[in-house]
């Protein structure tokens, strides 16, 4: 992006949301310029996860004065809209990258950034694995993840998953909008919580054969309650894989693909099958 007098606002209000790599350089410079080749290079590399920003400043010389240069090439590194570092003279791709790791985004902001975009189409199964790297890989520390990860899981009416990240969110982060989830979740499991899974769980607890078992667990599974459901006929498979004609393995498989791949509830119930299988 060739940079003016006329753009260069635009341009740096652009570094709010994406990194900036402003050079200044001259074509009448062979060094110069093989610099700028050099970091087109690096754009295409990093597959626009950043801005780069030309100055011709045999062209824009009031923009270059303003600037106060002494060398070229110079450039800046910018993030959120301020500098954070700047190189005079030219710098091979390997310096070039280095400096690049101040603005460039972090892996899990990255993982982040594709879930919200998944959540926004409403692929909440989706988004859920890219959630959880991203929030592993921030170590558990970022509550903006952790929020999101939850609400990800309350769409997907899995409310203990959702409590169980709230659980890890830090005292100190627990704040309105912590509580705010905090407070769908106990509606969604009074919600779960319904007259018909009571009676099959008590006729369930009178007659638990493997049909009662079904039944209820189709309800649970209904309502959100995934790992009782899972649970459940876990314990029927420990001793009979093949329970009524295979009808409670066939259940409880159903019940994984519902959840989708990226589910920790999936990829615990799997290990337990092949245990059992192997």
């Amino acid at each position: 992006m060739q940079v003016t007098a006329q753009n260069i606002s635009q341009v740096l209000q652009e570094s709010q949301i994406k990194p900036l790599v402003l050079t200044f350089y001259a074509p009448s410079m062979p060094e110069s310029t093989a610099f700028v080749a050099t970091l087109e290079a690096l754009e295409k590399q990093h597959a626009g996860q950043f801005i780069l920003g030309t100055v011709n400043c045999e062209e824009q010389q009031q923009l270059a004065m303003q600037f106060q240069l002494q060398t070229l090439p110079t450039t800046y590194f910018f993030k959120n809209a301020q500098p954070v570092d700047a190189l005079q003279g030219v710098a091979d791709s390997a310096t070039l990258n280095a400096r690049l790791q101040l603005i460039l985004p972090r892996e899990e902001e990255l993982k982040f950034q594709q879930a919200l975009d998944l959540m926004e189409k409403g692929e909440a199964t989706l988004a859920l694995p890219l959630l959880k790297e991203a929030w592993m890989l921030s170590d558990k520390r970022s509550p903006e993840i952790a929020f999101v990860y939850a609400q990800a899981y309350l769409i997907l009416k899995r409310a203990d998953a959702a409590q169980a990240v709230l659980d890890e969110v830090k005292l100190e982060d627990r704040k309105s909008e912590w509580h705010a989830l905090q407070a769908e979740i106990e509606l969604m499991k009074k919600a779960a919580d319904t007259p018909e899974i009571q009676q099959l769980q008590q006729d369930y607890q009178q007659n638990p054969t493997h049909k009662t078992a079904l039944k209820l667990a189709a309800a649970l599974q209904q309502a959100g309650r995934s790992a009782e459901a899972l649970s459940l006929l876990f314990n029927i498979l420990q001793t009979d894989l093949s329970a009524e004609n295979g009808e409670v393995k066939q259940e409880f498989l159903a019940i994984l693909a519902t959840l989708g791949n990226g589910d920790s509830l999936v990829n615990e119930y799997r290990r337990k099958l092949y245990s059992l299988l192997y």
